[in-house]
């Protein structure tokens, strides 16, 4: 994963409660992040917008961070995109008052710069659908050949034959 395109500079953010500075990165990660039928591939930009807020101990990062998602349809199995929109907060804190933070997860600032690619990460991936559908109307594919009834609508297989009548079904075919 590529750590340095998702990274904020804190040059220009003093370090005084309640001071703000605002930010834009677009950038991507060298990896693509896949959960089950969703997936962000390679490179593909993610645009995160957000501020920066000096609170003290350390910086809050609160932004939005948006990409598009190649998916598959878990009925139809038709490749499909996702738009995700997710938000991001996530707590920096600088290294003197690292050692008051330690029972809790916050991440720390190195070299007067903030690294988002963990909580975009995650964030994207905390939001990817269980089940991905390309339509909430999809009606899938035949459970009994395949076929795929979004381009089919009217399929069947005529009227199915109870399996204990058969042999009786195949009378007038035997010769």
């Amino acid at each position: 994963m590529s750590r340095h395109d998702f990274q904020v500079s804190l040059a220009d953010l003093p370090r005084t409660q309640g001071a703000c500075t605002r930010f834009r990165i677009d950038a991507g990660f060298d990896e693509a992040i896949e959960t089950g039928l969703v997936c962000l591939p390679a490179r593909r930009l993610v645009a995160v917008d957000g501020t920066l807020e000096s609170v003290g101990d350390g910086v809050l990062a609160s932004a939005v961070a948006r990409a598009t998602l190649d998916a598959q349809c878990s009925r139809c199995l038709a490749p499909f995109t996702l738009d995700a929109e997710v938000d991001i907060q996530e707590l920096f804190v600088y290294p003197e008052h690292q050692g008051e933070y330690e029972a809790d997860e916050v991440t720390p600032i190195h070299n007067d710069t903030v690294d988002l690619a963990d909580a975009v990460r995650d964030a994207l991936i905390l939001d990817q659908p269980l089940i991905a559908v390309c339509d909430p109307d999809c009606p899938g594919l035949c459970p009994v050949c395949g076929v795929d009834l979004n381009a089919d609508p009217d399929h069947t297989h005529g009227d199915a034959v109870d399996s204990r009548w058969l042999t009786l079904s195949q009378w007038g075919k035997m010769s």
